[in-house]
């Protein structure tokens, strides 16, 4: 499973591969390239996932998980177990 910062799975997202490339690719073909999930974790912070960050969660991915999407909840629902040893 190719995961994103956020916990999305990419390997599952309808907007790959033709709208985007996924979040660890380097190029700009992305479905939202400034992401401030993806830029805090991927580039200020050098981890490949937030649930690897000391400030998990932070408030930036707790509004991600409460906003009006259920796989954006599935997402940090996902980096939660992960965090926890449970995935």
């Amino acid at each position: 499973m190719e995961l994103a910062p956020c916990g999305l799975d990419c390997d599952v997202c309808p907007q790959k591969p033709e709208h985007c490339d996924g979040c660890h690719a380097e190029g700009d073909h992305l479905w939202h390239a400034d992401c401030k999930l993806r830029v805090c974790c991927k580039f200020e912070k050098g981890l490949s996932n937030c649930a690897l960050c000391d400030g998990f969660p932070c408030l930036t991915l707790t509004d991600f998980e409460n906003d009006r999407w259920a796989h954006h909840t599935a997402a940090v629902q996902r980096l939660r177990a992960l965090r926890a040893g449970t995935d």
